[in-house]
């Protein structure tokens, strides 16, 4: 391939653009959800607005993943990035109107569930082997860096421009950077002429409407679980329409000439088994964040807390830059591994977290669990799209990319509530507030490392990528 053997950095660098505005415009605007529910007094519709974009985000991953297999890297790159601006530029005009915003915010989602997939498409197929690691790191770091300052700077321009329309000019910024974004790419990016585009011809898009339906209810389950009951009437229907659609979307895949989700890829154990690790450990990422705030809210410790956060992050950062790189280097299972001790040392600190901790403890159970499922992320990119036909490259990805985004909420859904309800059980049968929060801290941490034992167990399942690549090569 011209651009893996030559030019395969420069070819990456509007790719690497579009990566990073995507990340900083969804940091910049993560407290807009709420400053549009407050402006708008519809607290009510919190949920629903911010649900609007992340089920898009996930649920169109791997539809858009295929589309840009069809189209070629280029196109894909190019509406979805048009489809991310006009869908900002409509949100910042958008009137006092619910329904219409959360068309907006499914646009905007469509937008990031295109861009993902094409990035990490053009990492697979014009990088070279042996530096496939290397670039999945550079993505996440970009990624990881963005995500880390957009929330800080959103919120700080906000607060210094102190009115209720805000937003509206967080919006307009991202626009702005999402223009000069677009025109970078519209100049910059070629399709490389080695990778074969597909047609549109014959294409899944029954297998298209339901990959929606199953995924999109599979991202409500854990928010409606977690705000309205596992029990509730949206849990149970959103759990409904999951499984029908599951069950409805493997007969119309069966008979599909080009599925959007297809068997062979998805039956692989490079994807089957880093799947499994990632939904055993990768939800610790938001989980452990959120558990240590809620733990530092309730033992008077919450800037503590709050710093321990930014402790995690960092961890984060110098996991991806550090460890992924490695599995270029020694063979990524056994990097997995390492990473996953790094984790099991960081859930072991929370078991020693008491009332009387400070930020070592705190900060330091945060950072080893940040660097472990930091340097994770990069290496089970890897594993999972090893081996993946060109044709196939853009599709996988994409699906890919909504498994690995689904991990953290459902964490987020198991592991806080446990935390929450048994913080609320022992102080209700007398015990102290402080007290009961650090027994449920240990309960959660405790089950938390086991699932971690477990994953590092499953990633010596893992098939060998590096001697198959020397192989290949």
């Amino acid at each position: 391939m011209e651009n893996t053997q030559n030019n395969y950095m420069k070819g990456f660098i509007p790719y690497a653009i579009a990566a990073a505005v995507l990340s900083l415009c969804g940091g910049f605007t993560a407290s807009v959800p709420t400053a549009i529910s407050t402006a708008w007094n519809a607290d009510s519709a919190l949920t629903f607005i911010t649900l609007a974009y992340s089920l898009a985000a996930a649920a169109m991953a791997p539809i858009m993943g295929k589309l840009g297999g069809t189209l070629g890297r280029r196109k894909m790159l190019l509406v979805a990035m048009g489809l991310y601006t006009v869908g900002q530029a409509l949100i910042a005009i958008c009137p006092a109107n619910i329904p219409l915003l959360l068309v907006f915010r499914f646009m905007v989602g469509i937008g990031a569930a295109g861009i993902a997939p094409v990035v990490m498409a053009y990492i697979m197929m014009d990088f070279p082997p042996e530096k496939m690691g290397q670039g999945f790191t550079i993505y996440m770091a970009i990624a990881c860096g963005m995500v880390i300052f957009g929330p800080t700077l959103g919120g700080i321009l906000m607060a210094v421009i102190g009115t209720a329309d805000a937003w509206r000019i967080v919006m307009w910024i991202c626009v702005v950077l999402c223009v000069i974004s677009f025109a970078l790419c519209f100049f910059m990016v070629k399709d490389n002429p080695n990778v074969p585009k597909g047609s549109m011809k014959g294409f899944d898009w029954g297998g298209a409407l339901f990959v929606l339906l199953m995924f999109g209810a599979l991202v409500c389950i854990p928010t409606f679980g977690q705000q309205n009951g596992w029990t509730a009437v949206t849990t149970l229907v959103s759990v409904a329409v999951a499984v029908v659609s599951l069950l409805i979307l493997v007969a119309v895949e069966k008979k599909a000439a080009s599925p959007i989700l297809s068997g062979k890829f998805i039956a692989r154990k490079n994807f089957v088994l880093p799947v499994i690790v990632l939904f055993l450990t990768q939800g610790l990422m938001t989980a452990c964040l959120t558990e240590i705030i809620r733990y530092g809210y309730a033992v008077d410790k919450a800037s503590v807390a709050s710093v321990a956060m930014s402790i995690e992050y960092l961890g984060m950062a110098i996991g991806t830059i550090v460890l992924g790189p490695m599995s270029d280097k020694k063979e990524p299972k056994v990097v997995a591994a390492v990473a996953l001790l790094f984790v099991a040392l960081g859930s072991a600190i929370m078991l020693l977290i008491n009332e009387n901790s400070g930020i070592l403890q705190m900060g330091g159970a945060l950072f080893f669990v940040g660097l472990g499922l930091g340097g994770n992320t990069t290496i089970f990119m890897k594993v999972a799209l090893s081996g993946v036909a060109p044709t196939e490259s853009s599709s996988a990805s994409g699906t890919f990319n909504v498994f690995k985004d689904m991990c953290a909420p459902f964490g987020v859904a198991i592991f806080v509530p446990m935390f929450v309800t048994g913080m609320a059980g022992k102080a209700a049968s007398g015990m102290a507030v402080p007290a009961a929060a650090t027994s449920a801290l240990h309960t959660v941490a405790l089950v938390q490392l086991v699932c971690v034992l477990v994953g590092i167990f499953v990633c010596f399942l893992l098939p060998t990528v590096r001697a198959k690549a020397a192989e290949q090569a």
